[in-house]
């Protein structure tokens, strides 16, 4: 969908407060035992240096691949302990402790921002805490993005994994009250000790449950596919 440049400039701001989702498929049962023994070897020494076997989130393969406009639309790939996913309009502090691996897989174009993260904690009670420091973010989003537009978010549970939730980030009217060009989809699952979550953000008019298949649907995949980690589930 078309915008302005002035809505790029806004999702642009959106997409890099917001690290999370997108949509591809991959692994197989070669690559899980592969992911098994690979995260086998690293969970050896206390956790100490654990890392995720390579292309083991569901775009991570495609994402090595060449764009066909690199002027336009780029992945990225990061092993670095980014901030979890989706970080509703920035608010408060994040309480995410206890991390032994992250991997966050980025797609950005023009008005289009997708993201894929995988989360491992060194154990539940910490991942379980990751997940209700996000719904409570998630709870207090409300932020000012100009042009007489609010940002407000929330969460709503899902069934999926051990743990899910959707989180919905909208932009709003601020004196008419209604939906405006700027908003996230967001998919995020607790498996065991895992967390995973797919977000997408672009130009949403209002909220529909359609906008959130894509993300549930790799959100399921990906929580089966954690537990082929020895000891994530």
């Amino acid at each position: 969908m078309a915008g302005t440049g002035r809505t790029t400039n806004r999702m642009a701001a959106v997409a890099a407060g917001a690290l999370a989702a997108v949509v591809l498929a991959g692994g197989g049962a070669a690559g899980a035992a592969t992911g098994a023994a690979t995260a086998e070897k690293h969970a050896g020494a206390g956790e100490t240096g654990w890392k995720l076997p390579r292309n083991f989130l569901l775009h991570e393969a495609r994402a090595r691949k060449p764009v066909a406009y690199p002027e336009e639309e780029k992945w990225t790939i990061s092993d670095r302990h980014e901030r979890l996913s989706l970080w509703p309009c920035g608010v408060g502090r994040s309480e995410d402790r206890g991390r032994v691996s992250t991997r966050t897989v980025t797609y950005t174009a023009p008005e289009l921002y997708r993201a894929e993260q995988v989360v491992i904690y060194r154990s539940e009670r910490a991942a379980r805490a990751a997940m209700a420091d996000l719904r409570r973010r998630a709870g207090r989003c409300e932020a000012d993005e100009g042009d007489q537009v609010v940002a407000r978010g929330r969460t709503e549970k899902i069934r999926a994994g051990d743990q899910a939730v959707r989180v919905i980030v909208q932009n709003y009217d601020r004196e008419g009250g209604g939906p405006a060009i700027g908003g996230q989809r967001g998919v995020v699952v607790r498996k065991g000790r895992a967390l995973v979550s797919y977000v997408h953000a672009g130009e949403y008019g209002g909220v529909r449950a359609s906008d959130f298949h894509r993300q549930l649907r790799d959100a399921r995949k990906m929580a089966v596919k954690v537990c082929s980690l020895p000891g994530v589930c």
